[in-house]
């Protein structure tokens, strides 16, 4: 409620990561831990590219096999919920 903008970009990046997860048979929590896809959520790279992406999961701790799977897919989720004015 506080805001939505920031829910609107969890909702799809928790998508995405729902996505990938079932795409390899692996729990969404072991893929990335919940509270790193909040914080990108909530505060997303400026720049919301793959490299951005990738460089905030490594901040906290994702491992490199996990940021090859996902930095790509979450950097498009959080690319499609920014609105420009």
């Amino acid at each position: 409620d506080r805001d939505p903008a920031a829910a609107k970009r969890l909702d799809a990046v928790r998508a995405e990561l729902s996505a990938i997860a079932e795409r390899i048979a692996m729990p969404a929590e072991n893929l990335l831990q919940p509270d790193t896809v909040r914080r990108l959520a909530w505060s997303p790279p400026e720049r919301a590219d793959a490299a951005s992406v990738a460089e905030h999961l490594r901040g906290h701790h994702a491992r490199a096999w996990q940021v090859e799977l996902t930095a790509g897919r979450l950097a498009e989720a959080l690319r499609r919920t920014t609105t420009t004015v």
